[in-house]
């Protein structure tokens, strides 16, 4: 596993620790959830605005197209 140094202000740093012992772990553990939270929702919104931009342009077959082909099929 990589360690990284990060920089965040005594404030947030002081929420991240208090998190920490709420949790009963680690400063790490409550960063590593946080970010895999953060990534996994982000990754959802993507999602989610890529299915919208689908269903906006996306022209769906429809009407009386199967109908029509049925109609052309030689009678059983």
């Amino acid at each position: 596993m990589a360690k990284v140094m990060v920089s965040m202000p005594d404030e947030l740093l002081g929420e991240v620790d208090a998190e920490a012992r709420r949790a009963g772990t680690s400063r790490s553990a409550v960063l590593r959830g946080f970010a895999d939270a953060a990534l996994r929702r982000r990754r959802g919104d993507r999602a989610a605005a890529m299915r919208e931009l689908l269903d906006a342009v996306a022209k769906p077959y429809g009407g009386t197209v199967a109908e029509r082909v049925k109609a052309t099929r030689p009678a059983p």
